[in-house]
């Protein structure tokens, strides 16, 4: 779906992400996801702060609010100006694993969401020289915290499939600090 550069972070929770999650979870029936509820909360930081929590319910219901979430299984943090990249498509695949409803309704994926806890710091280098930072909290866990450090067009590779995370790691094009247990643990999750 096309984002124009100009959204306003309510127009584009309040309008576009229900049509967007909408069309994500009508292309496929989902099977499996009865009695789930995901939960997402994106903390939005500009010159003003925004917070928009999404809950699905059995992959079918989506409830998307204004303020926070009492207890999200994921919550991303970022500027304003890299969640603006993110939803007109210049930082591309740096989110999808988290907030791609067609992937998250899963069941495997789900319940390997519902289990994970601790703090994954994401920088992406972006073409332009610059760096995107996103941190997501996973259930409400400050630790175990691991930071990964990719460019853009590597990352989106991982992200997608098209480059397995240990090899990009192996390659150097992924470089991971922190605890490593908990990044293999996110294997899972991220690709």
């Amino acid at each position: 779906m096309d984002v124009p550069e100009d959204i306003t972070v309510k127009q584009y929770f309040e309008e576009i992400v229900p049509k967007m999650v909408e069309e994500q979870l009508a292309k496929a029936p989902i099977a499996g996801m009865e009695g789930t509820e995901f939960t997402i909360e994106f903390d939005v930081k500009g010159d003003q702060d925004y917070v928009y929590g999404i809950t699905v319910k059995d992959a079918k219901d989506v409830n998307i609010a204004e303020g926070a979430l009492e207890s999200p299984m994921i919550k991303l943090e970022l500027s304003e100006d890299v969640w603006r990249k993110a939803v007109t498509g210049k930082l591309e695949g740096a989110m999808d694993a988290f907030t791609n409803m067609g992937e998250v309704a899963n069941r495997k994926r789900y319940d390997a969401l519902r289990s994970t806890k601790g703090t994954m710091n994401l920088e992406v280098g972006m073409p332009d020289g610059s760096t995107a930072n996103i941190k997501v909290v996973f259930n409400n866990a400050d630790s175990p915290t691991v930071t990964f450090k990719a460019a853009l067009e590597d990352w989106a590779k991982v992200q997608s499939g098209e480059l397995p995370g240990p090899m990009a790691f192996m390659q150097g094009k992924l470089k991971i600090d922190g605890d490593m247990s908990f990044a293999m643990s996110l294997g899972n999750l991220l690709a």
